[in-house]
């Protein structure tokens, strides 16, 4: 073929999407990346993210923590597992035509609808009420009945992976009908939340049963690592966005400050020590050798999108005390400690399970990564009077406050050092005890 020739076809294929065959893409297809409408569809995921961490925040502020938390894993359950959904189809059968892409912005159209019910799942909760509602349940409809249609054209299509598909798109639209049962009145809260756990149990299950069962579909491991990959910088960039925030409400009220310089700081250093940390796990690399690691390793993201939102939902309560002052020190550093400490925790667990390996060596990093959190427990409660609200006119509360978000965003530093210095070789050993065990075969 000439170079004319070439790029002629070439740009048939990148400026023409009429229908295409979904014929499954090739699953040891080497360095795929994501495409433009992946991240766009990543963004609009990102927003009702930022808009759980908000209404969290607000929960907290309000003194509905326990509804707040409740509705908050909720909410972070059903967005993260919408995106997983499509997330997993697009990889074994994102052909990028016409079709395609309208299902993707449909979809999209459906995860705006969800998080306009975010706030309504919230009050219900607070009033001990389902978090699940009518809007969220539109949401879902709108999202999934694109996706039942994509995994039945992909039945269609790719007779080698029928019954595989056909199982996904049954399984989606039972579990969606579920969803929606739970949205009837007269069910009391025990029914209600018992029932939605169910639903969710199964549809965690399903996937792994269907793949044992009738066949793995055609995704990529190495295309659903940088999928994860990316949304988990994307909403890292909601706490450089909280940082933003709550530096704001602290320059409005009292002009730039060595305080509020370290505050900005340390909230940047939180967000790039987060990637930073999740970065260091070799997810792309081991992915591509063991993908049947995949599934075990992508349920361990379910949570730590919520935790990373959540640092935001902390930073934005931060924000809030200090401008309010109506909360306390010790309030505020549990909003901002626990969810980092959350973080922390789940990047030692995905590094645990993607390498199979429970290595007891990596306890003293991990028990030093706690040390600053537990510091900045310590000095919000020793250096406040119980029961009293920060105040910004006192020099010690303001010293206070950039100690305890200091010492937070001193627990992710320990952890990125840490493993740049002693982690890495934790990782190579692990995967040499797995070699002799796996081979050279990729699909082992």
């Amino acid at each position: 073929m000439t170079t004319t020739a070439a790029l002629a076809s070439q740009l048939r294929d990148d400026l023409r999407h009429r229908l295409r065959p979904m014929t499954g893409r090739d699953p040891n297809e080497r360095d795929r990346v994501v495409t433009p409408l992946e991240l766009l569809y990543d963004l609009v995921y990102v927003i009702a993210f930022a808009a759980a961490a908000d209404e969290l925040a607000h929960a907290i502020i309000d003194g509905e923590v326990g509804p707040g938390i409740g509705a908050y894993v909720f909410a972070i359950f059903a967005i993260t597992w919408a995106w997983l959904n499509f997330t997993w189809f697009a990889s074994a059968y994102g052909n990028d035509d016409a079709l395609f892409r309208v299902a993707t912005v449909v979809q999209m159209v459906g995860v705006v609808v969800l998080t306009f019910g975010l706030p309504v799942s919230f009050e219900n909760a607070a009033h001990g009420e389902s978090p699940n509602n009518g809007m969220l349940v539109v949401g879902y409809i709108i999202m999934r009945v694109p996706l039942i249609v994509l995994w039945l054209r992909a039945a269609r299509e790719d007779p080698a992976h029928r019954r595989t598909s056909i199982a996904y798109a049954v399984v989606i639209a039972i579990a969606q009908v579920g969803w929606a049962l739970t949205t009837l009145p007269g069910l009391s809260f025990g029914v209600t939340v018992t029932f939605l756990v169910a639903v969710a149990a199964a549809e965690m299950i399903a996937p792994v049963i269907i793949e044992r069962r009738y066949g793995r579909a055609p995704w990529n491991a190495g295309h659903i690592a940088e999928r994860f990959g990316l949304l988990t910088l994307i909403t890292v960039g909601e706490v450089v966005a909280a940082t933003v925030a709550a530096v704001g409400v602290l320059v409005s009220e009292q002009g730039w400050s060595v305080g509020a310089v370290v505050i900005a700081a340390s909230g940047l250093v939180i967000a790039a020590g987060l990637w930073w940390a999740y970065s260091l796990i070799p997810t792309r690399a081991i992915l591509t050798r063991w993908p049947e690691r995949t599934f075990a390793w992508r349920y361990a993201h379910l949570p730590l999108f919520g935790a990373i939102a959540a640092v935001g939902a902390g930073l934005r309560v931060a924000a809030d005390g200090v401008e309010h002052q109506e909360l306390t020190l010790p309030q505020i550093t549990l909003a901002l400690a626990v969810p980092v400490g959350c973080v922390v925790v789940l990047v030692f667990l995905i590094w645990s399970v993607l390498l199979r390996s429970y290595d007891l060596t990596h306890i003293p990093l991990f028990l030093c990564t706690l040390v600053p959190l537990v510091a900045a427990a310590v000095v919000a409660v020793v250096a406040s009077e119980p029961g009293a609200p920060i105040d910004l006119e006192d020099d010690a509360d303001v010293a206070a406050l950039v100690t305890v978000i200091a010492l937070v965003s001193l627990s992710c530093v320990v952890e990125v050092v840490g493993h740049e210095m002693v982690g890495y070789t934790h990782t190579l050993r692990a995967v040499e005890r797995n070699l002799p065990r796996q081979g050279d075969d990729v699909h082992a």
